[in-house]
């Protein structure tokens, strides 16, 4: 039986966290310039490509299922916090360091499982 949806293989599961990685980079191109609108077409090609990828990265985040890895997501790479601000904020939910990775990886993996449809 085939499975119902492909999984990301290992290039595009590093390719999801350095797009997860780069998403606060690519909000603040876009506020930026809607602060002050581009004026070259190279600047408004730059501006539709960080507006897809963010819009497709909000998508993905969004469809975790698991509550817990989303949240550790959502703190770690769209509100763009460090892996150790990360963990020393999640740190009351009794989950060690190793366990807070883990759940890390799991939710790149689901970003990275959504984008292959998006």
């Amino acid at each position: 039986m085939k499975p119902f949806l492909a999984t990301a293989t290992k290039n595009e599961i590093i390719t999801a966290k350095s797009l997860l990685s780069q998403y606060p980079r690519m909000k603040a191109i876009i506020d930026d310039y809607e602060r002050n609108p581009a004026k070259t077409q190279k600047q408004a090609e730059t501006l539709e490509n960080a507006i897809q990828c963010t819009s497709n990265i909000e998508r993905a985040v969004n469809q975790i299922v698991d509550p817990n890895v989303k949240a550790l997501i959502e703190y770690r790479f769209i509100k763009g916090n460090r892996r150790a601000a990360t963990i020393l904020r999640f740190s009351g939910w009794d989950y060690c360091d190793k366990t807070i990775d883990r759940k890390i990886i799991e939710g790149i993996e689901s970003v990275a499982n959504s984008l292959l449809y998006l």
